[in-house]
């Protein structure tokens, strides 16, 4: 009876590191959103956003930009993470970086329609050479996701069709050649 006791023990002491391997339900839940917005051709950008003081975990989905069209840089943050000497964008979220369509009414209506529909761990959206991108925590499931990510469409489209058009065709970020090792 104590042999088979041990024996049991045993064997449960050496399955239960398997319970550890199986992802938890946060990590299933991101696992799922990021497929979506990959397949959806958008990008999951797992390094560190341009806050120097910028909580763990935030992720970044980027849309790309065409290659022929100029879009403005601009970085929009959460009131929680700016300074009050920044200029206000729309409720919640003020300028770090300014655009140039910051007075446009089509752009403010846009963003500030956006923003409503963001988690309350969005920190950043970011107009960058290589596209637009919502710096966030990944706190909502794939059902939860649909009305921020209509809304950045939305926003993406009209930044497009607000942007002039390049002459000069520019490679798109991390695309460009790399040099010879000497």
């Amino acid at each position: 009876m104590t042999t088979a006791l041990i024996i049991i023990f045993v064997v449960l002491a050496m399955l239960s590191p398997l319970t550890w391997l199986r992802p938890s339900k946060r990590e299933t839940r991101t696992s799922l959103v990021r497929k979506a917005v990959i397949a959806d051709g958008m990008r999951v950008d797992l390094k560190a956003p341009a806050l120097s003081d910028a909580p763990k975990g935030i992720v970044g989905y980027r849309r790309p930009w065409p290659t022929e069209r100029d879009v403005t840089p601009f970085i929009l943050v959460q009131d929680e993470w700016a300074s009050d000497a920044l200029r206000e964008a729309v409720p919640g979220y003020r300028w770090r970086e300014e655009s140039r369509l910051a007075d446009d009414p089509d752009v403010a209506a846009a963003l500030l329609r956006f923003t409503r529909t963001l988690p309350e761990d969005a920190l950043m959206l970011e107009s960058s050479l290589s596209g637009l991108t919502l710096w966030w925590g990944e706190s909502l499931d794939v059902e939860s996701c649909h009305d921020w990510r209509r809304e950045f469409e939305t926003l993406h489209a009209l930044l497009i069709d607000k942007a002039p058009i390049s002459h000069k065709r520019r490679p798109l970020v991390g695309t460009e050649p790399k040099m010879p090792d000497a």
